[in-house]
């Protein structure tokens, strides 16, 4: 393989402080590759024993947490291969406490795998922790010119692909694959540097190299129309045309963007997406694992994975690491809770309706969730709600359900309940206030529906 001129030249996208620019400089849009074995199948990695657990949310994840986080994903999987891997750090004593635990375990997949600085040094290291049980690793190789110069203070784009060839080259010594992260790749030289520092090391490890394109600042976007290197699609279609390599990506989602950008590195050439369950990482975190789960399984089907452990991970995550925001998208606590009267009522009809569901996106139970409470009573609760919070709480209680929409008490509880949300009257101030603030709950609903029907 050629390998490309490097440009001497520093290349910086400062922005001062402010919202990165996207260039939508082209006036087709990326062209899809074609599949080969490079590209597909798709695959998702875990780095929410690494990355995930640098957020700023907790000091430490727990190191038996870690430990069930590994079975519950090796339960994910459930054989298929396509959570690929895990990774871990290897620094501390914990660390490699951790590690150990991982190994002896004997997983096929999720594979253990690691994370080490640009150094000859830390490859050592792992080669001695890892007695031949580590087939890959990851290391760090900053791309951009503002870690190159800025951060790194090399002297030019060549002396830091010599610094980065150093521990590569040891690592394939020691019979381990290296899995290369180009960080900052979205503000990076991407013709000029990344793309012959890809080649050379393809070369120099006569391919046995893949690399991870990291959006680091999530900078990305996945817009086939925009430019290198904030383009997603551009960015891996360009490096896969040019080198050949296999890609992952990895997102950040200071934008929101993350998953969306993972998807779009799917469709245009990565075959792996690196993840956190819950987005955990660094500031607004990484690309959430089970929400790349969920495209996978749109995008392909289920190729077997035990989505109903979704929910299990969650459990672990809230009970022993942090808690998860309630609307997460796939694992959140509300995510399938209405409070709107015209949601309540679609989700009323859906039960018996021929067409399915109505106002869920699926159901609950094939992420593992069991009976769900799908109603809140608030400021735009409607009949629907009311009936239905009403007689599941008789129901736990062991009675039969007996109230309907067109029942009088319910009425007379609806206007109740509106009346709280609105508030008193007050003449001088010309306005309502003492309004409710807070969630009717079912045990106070019920209540009130007794002191209705004994005339109170």
């Amino acid at each position: 393989m050629a390998v490309g001129k490097v440009n001497p030249d520093k290349v910086y996208h400062n922005h001062h402080g402010q919202f990165p620019a996207v260039g939508n400089g082209l006036s087709e849009p990326t062209p899809i590759p074609i599949q080969s074995s490079v590209t597909h199948p798709k695959r998702i990695t875990d780095t929410t024993l690494r990355d995930g657990a640098q957020d700023p949310s907790f000091a430490l994840f727990p190191h038996d947490a870690k430990l069930k986080y590994f079975d519950l994903l090796h339960q994910l999987d459930n054989k298929t291969g396509r959570i690929e891997n895990v990774e871990v750090f290897i620094y501390q004593k914990r660390d490699r406490w951790v590690l150990e635990k991982l190994l002896e375990r004997g997983f096929e997949f999720p594979k253990v795998t690691t994370w080490t600085r640009a150094t000859p040094k830390d490859i050592r290291l792992l080669v001695k922790i890892g007695q031949g049980r580590i087939e890959e690793t990851g290391m760090l190789a900053s791309s951009s010119d503002h870690h190159i110069f800025d951060k790194l203070k090399h002297r030019s784009k060549e002396s830091a692909i010599e610094k980065y060839l150093a521990p590569i080259m040891t690592a394939v010594e020691h019979g381990i694959r290296p899995r290369v992260h180009l960080e900052d790749v979205t503000k990076a030289d991407i013709t000029g540097w990344v793309v012959p520092f890809i080649q050379r090391v393809l070369q120099e490890t006569r391919g046995k190299a893949c690399f991870r394109l990291c959006d680091t600042m999530g900078w990305g976007v996945p817009d086939p129309y925009a430019d290198l290197p904030t383009g997603i699609p551009k960015l891996v279609a360009t490096i896969q045309a040019e080198t050949g390599a296999e890609l992952e990506f990895h997102g950040h989602n200071d934008f929101g963007l993350a998953t969306a950008n993972s998807l779009a590195a799917w469709t245009y050439g990565c075959n792996r997406v690196n993840v956190a369950y819950g987005g955990l990482g660094e500031r607004t975190g990484n690309t959430p694992l089970e929400q790349m789960v969920a495209g996978l399984v749109r995008v392909e089907g289920n190729p077997g994975l035990n989505l109903r452990i979704l929910s299990e991970l969650a459990s672990l995550i809230n009970g022993e690491v942090c808690r998860l925001p309630a609307k997460v998208p796939i694992v959140g606590s509300h995510i399938f809770t209405t409070q709107a009267g015209l949601h309540q009522s679609g989700v009323a009809a859906q039960a018996e309706a021929p067409g399915g569901l109505i106002y869920l996106p699926y159901s609950a139970t094939t992420v593992g969730r069991g009976e769900e409470n799908l109603h809140r009573v608030g400021g735009v609760s409607g009949m629907d709600g009311l009936v239905a919070m009403l007689n599941k709480e008789l129901a736990s209680r062991g009675e039969e359900p007996r109230y309907t929409t067109v029942s009088r008490t319910v009425l007379a509880l609806y206007e109740k309940v509106h009346a709280a949300y609105d508030g008193r009257y007050d003449e001088v101030a010309n306005s309502f206030v003492d309004a409710r603030r807070d969630f009717f709950e079912p045990a106070e609903l019920l209540e009130l529906v007794q002191q209705i029907e004994e005339g109170g």
